[in-house]
């Protein structure tokens, strides 16, 4: 039920703008956007909500979604019944006011006018059922049995999420804090609109937070992801079965799920969802209703900036490759009205947080190049390791650890011999539905290039956008690599036609026919998928997945027993995220000690404190003394270690030095986690102190 009311927040209020536009085909593309739709009206209300003074909980940006899109259906509808009375003739409109019918004219602008419905072919239900269920198998088997989302980003971003849902607002202060209690503020730009859907959902369902964040990573986002490449190449006249083709091959092919390695949700999410904004954009410059779809397209692009904010430059690339082939005329006008509509869409969700978003402070934090100067490393990185090709797209290229096996050796010649026939793309037209993703590719492979191993001013500003971390701009276009490898395995089986036609006399019936490039796309995802499921492919994924997840029903038991025994205004203490303890506040409520970590200078003493106060506690070795008022200051009650470790954190306690403690004394066990309530020794405070 969590899944679906999860599924339902996110699509809906999107999908109501779709009807601001005619039945057909751009309607379908509006809901291909859906998601997008609905993280953009989430900006809105995130936005001006405080700025108005108005409630900001998560409920209240949910009806502000609701009434906007509404608005928006409405005056769209009485915007074009006006229209079509202005155009009818004044002898025509003479005889309505005569015949009474004035007073009922607008009302009858509202009214949707019966007609036949634009259904989808059967053909196109079926070739979209299929990508969408290959995506959610993958997606369950992969994360679906887990505890929780893995990585720790995830409970950074679980906690605004809650604080969100114990505050009753959306707004960065009250959001984005050091902690439960005696907070100060840790960051501007956080929290982002997908962690207020997540509030919603959380919110409707009484369900797990977790449950929701998982929600998204396998089903809302791959569903639009599907949606958003069908719609594409439909548009640009590619068939059903490539299309299918197109939409499954990112399931499997490329870094789709990697991002979920550190727990970025919103990392995984923004490019699912980039294809139909893109599309949105490019038909407002060419389609017959740029107004409507630049506004649309706008709100999508805002809400593309208030989740994963450098990804609307992936939208802006694939926007300009859709629009050099998209069908419709191009002129200045139609272009005007779609761009300045688009511009004052983007621009308003958005215009209370703008100096934030740019700023960012802390958070744009650079690491220098990786690669300074080496620019044949930087080729290889981007261009010539076959770990990049791999399926799964796990591990990365550049990675010390190799995988083996047949499986995974012909996964990868398959698709890289199939995107090296993918340029050909340019030069037949019955793949230039590849030929927007083909830009998108080259573009930032060149830029990736550039900003590992530059080390100019103009390339360290654009790598600060992605913290210079040279795998993000991968992930940031990983539906690349599934599309370009079916466009390339259509164009083998175009020439594999060709040479049929050509020397076989009893192929003349091929010709023409879109059989054979549709059973090469076929065959090739159809291989590649297969080979996906061979535990030598799939199995190191997963592996990295559980390493750095809470994986038990020690974790459940253990928070369930904390919310019911936590008293009001007491926090539980823990060695932060590093054996999972987070997920208590962001699932279950419980008030915790360690939030997110303040990044400017006024806040780091408050953070430093609460270490003091947990080192103070676990009896760790040269510790600080005498910080029994410290651990009042932040009302710990109880301290939680245990369960499984995040691979690579060090821990900050000692098993022995901890259970020797006189602050702490053990209260309840759980498998391997063990819980501690602070004594009197541990919370003794002297006004000396």
């Amino acid at each position: 039920m969590t899944t679906l009311i999860a599924l339902f927040v996110a699509v809906v209020p999107g999908a109501l703008l779709g009807f601001a536009l005619p039945p057909g085909r751009y309607r379908w593309v509006a809901w291909a956007a859906a998601p997008a739709l609905t993280l953009g009206l989430i900006a809105l209300a995130m936005a001006w909500l405080p700025a108005l003074g108005l409630p900001d909980s998560a409920s209240a940006a949910l009806v502000a979604e609701l009434l906007v899109a509404g608005a928006a259906v409405a005056l769209s509808r009485l915007l074009l019944r006006r229209k079509a009375a202005d155009q009818q003739p004044t002898a025509e409109r003479d005889a309505d006011d005569t015949n009474g019918d004035h007073r009922r004219s607008l009302v009858s602008r509202f009214r949707i006018r019966p007609g036949r419905p634009v259904l989808p072919r059967r053909a196109d239900l079926i070739a979209v059922a299929v990508p969408s269920v290959v995506s959610l198998a993958y997606g369950w088997a992969m994360v679906g049995r887990l505890v929780a989302t893995p990585g720790w980003d995830a409970m950074n971003h679980g906690y605004m999420a809650r604080r969100i849902l114990d505050t009753n607002s959306v707004d960065i202060p009250s959001v984005c804090s050091s902690g439960s209690t005696d907070t100060v503020t840790s960051c501007e730009f956080y929290p982002l609109a997908e962690n207020v859907a997540w509030a919603q959902a959380t919110h409707l369902s009484g369900g797990l937070l977790s449950t929701t964040m998982t929600a998204w990573a396998i089903v809302i986002g791959p569903l639009a992801l599907v949606a958003g490449i069908y719609a594409a190449v439909r548009i640009l006249r590619g068939g059903p079965v490539i299309a299918a083709a197109a939409a499954t091959a990112p399931a499997f092919l490329g870094p789709m799920w990697t991002s979920l390695i550190t727990g970025r949700v919103n990392e995984q999410t923004a490019p699912c969802l980039a294809g139909g904004v893109a599309l949105l954009l490019a038909l407002s410059l060419r389609g017959p209703h740029p107004v409507r779809l630049g506004l649309l397209a706008g709100l999508g692009g805002a809400g593309i900036v208030m989740m994963h904010s450098y990804d609307v430059l992936f939208v802006g690339v694939l926007a300009l490759g859709f629009l050099l082939v998209v069908p419709g005329a191009l002129t200045w006008r139609r272009s005007g009205a779609g761009i300045g509509a688009a511009a004052v869409a983007g621009l308003v969700p958005i215009l209370p947080l703008i100096g934030v978003i740019l700023g960012a402070g802390g958070e744009r934090i650079t690491e220098p190049p990786d690669l300074l100067g080496q620019w044949g490393k930087a080729i290889e990185y981007w261009v010539t390791d076959p770990q990049r090709y791999v399926l799964w797209g796990f591990p990365g290229p550049g990675n010390d650890t190799q995988l083996d096996g047949l499986a995974v050796q012909v996964g990868v010649w398959i698709v890289i011999a199939c995107l090296l026939a993918s340029p050909l793309s340019l030069v037949l037209p019955q793949v230039r539905w590849a030929r927007p993703w083909l830009l998108a590719g080259v573009l930032f492979t060149l830029l990736g290039i550039w900003t590992i191993a530059s080390g100019s001013s103009a390339a360290q500003a654009l790598a600060g956008l992605w913290y210079g971390d040279a795998e993000r701009p991968r992930s940031m276009i990983f539906p690349v690599y599934g599309v370009l490898t079916v466009a390339g395995a259509t164009v083998i089986g175009l020439g594999v036609q060709w040479l049929l036609v050509r020397f076989v006399a009893r192929a003349g019936t091929l010709r023409g026919s879109a059989v054979p490039a549709a059973v090469a796309a076929s065959v090739v995802v159809a291989s590649l998928a297969s080979l996906a499921l061979v535990p030598d492919t799939w199995r190191p994924l997963r592996k990295t997945m559980v390493q750095r997840a809470p994986v038990g029903q020690e974790y459940t038991r253990t928070f369930e027993w904390l919310a019911e025994h936590t008293p009001p205004d007491k926090v539980v203490a823990y060695d932060r995220h590093r054996q999972f303890m987070s997920w208590a506040h962001a699932d279950y409520g419980v008030p915790t000690l360690f939030g997110i970590p303040p990044l400017e200078k006024v806040g780091r003493d408050n953070y430093t404190d609460r270490w003091r106060a947990f080192t103070w506690l676990v009896n760790q070795k040269k510790g600080p003394k005498n910080q029994g008022c410290t651990v009042r200051r932040f009302g710990i009650e109880y301290v939680v270690v245990g369960g499984r470790d995040y691979k690579g954190w060090r821990p900050n306690y000692e098993q022995k030095r901890l259970d020797d403690s006189k602050r702490v004394t053990l209260v309840h066990r759980e498998g391997h986690v063990r819980i501690y309530q602070v004594t009197d020794a541990g919370r003794a405070c002297s006004s000396a102190q």
